[in-house]
């Protein structure tokens, strides 16, 4: 058993991110077909990039207000909120406007990122 209480922290991870972002690594994934899992903390407003990931990702919404976007619009998120996004669907997330966020991040594979704000 190995018990995490506090992951290895980014501020501002792969500069992918509008506004203030705090990562923390939670559990890299050991292997190929395994998932990293990390606790994302977004700060007002604050977003992903457009993204996609080859083996799609889950989000739980710990607190606060998130927001996640795909190409048919955007959708608010309220805690206990659970996401799942397909294996490569383009979307991006983050906390709603005037509300900070915290999510649960589980993804399979390397992200596929787009230079592209939301």
């Amino acid at each position: 058993m190995r018990i995490v209480s506090d992951g290895t922290t980014a501020e501002i991870y792969g500069g992918r991110f509008t506004g203030k972002v705090q990562l923390e690594m939670l559990n890299e994934a050991e292997a190929e077909g395994h998932p990293d899992i990390a606790r994302v903390s977004f700060a007002d407003g604050a977003a992903t990039f457009w993204h996609s990931h080859p083996g799609g990702q889950k989000l739980l919404i710990i607190s606060g207000v998130g927001r996640v976007g795909t190409e048919a619009g955007e959708t608010e998120l309220l805690p206990g909120t659970f996401v799942d996004a397909p294996a490569g669907e383009r979307h991006y997330h983050g906390a709603a406007v005037g509300h900070d966020c915290s999510v649960l991040a589980i993804t399979w594979g390397t992200t596929d990122w787009e230079d592209l704000a939301p």
